[in-house]
């Protein structure tokens, strides 16, 4: 059975567009939001080792691999990264890149800004800031290569 016409205009004239303008305007907000992020948004790129020997002096000396080396410079930021102790995590311990050598062989001299990790024997994970890009530039990136 079909329902009147004036009984269909009734309820469309009571019916409230509120709820659904709100949602609308809410994922249009968390849109823009998100898309500001991809194309303005910064994300770290690194190249780590755990290749790695400290000398007496403090100087770390790190083995990185051979198609990032042109893209460390003397001055980067580079941070070691030791293992948990005790079940707390430790902070990074914060450095800056020395001396690059020309050849893979030699390692990269890396000065450590604290004396925490006076043990050689403990291992941990060495990385260096090689930049910092969009995560739209990466993406383009990674498409034409």
């Amino acid at each position: 059975m079909a329902i009147p016409f004036s009984r269909s205009t009734r309820s469309m004239n009571h019916d409230r567009f509120q709820p659904g303008i709100i949602a609308i305007l809410f994922i249009c907000l968390v849109l823009v939001s998100w898309i500001t992020w991809f194309f303005v948004g910064e994300l770290s790129i690194y190249t780590s080792s755990m290749n790695y020997t400290i000398r007496e002096d403090g100087m770390l000396l790190g083995k990185f691999p051979a198609a990032s080396l042109p893209q460390i410079a003397p001055g980067q930021q580079a941070e070691l990264i030791l293992p948990a102790q005790n079940g707390k995590n430790t902070k990074p311990i914060q450095a800056e890149v020395m001396n690059v050598p020309a050849n893979a062989s030699e390692p990269v001299e890396i000065f450590l800004f604290s004396s925490e990790p006076g043990s050689t024997a403990q291992k941990g994970q060495l990385k260096i800031l090689l930049g910092k890009t969009s995560p739209a530039n990466l993406i383009w990136r990674s498409i034409q290569q």
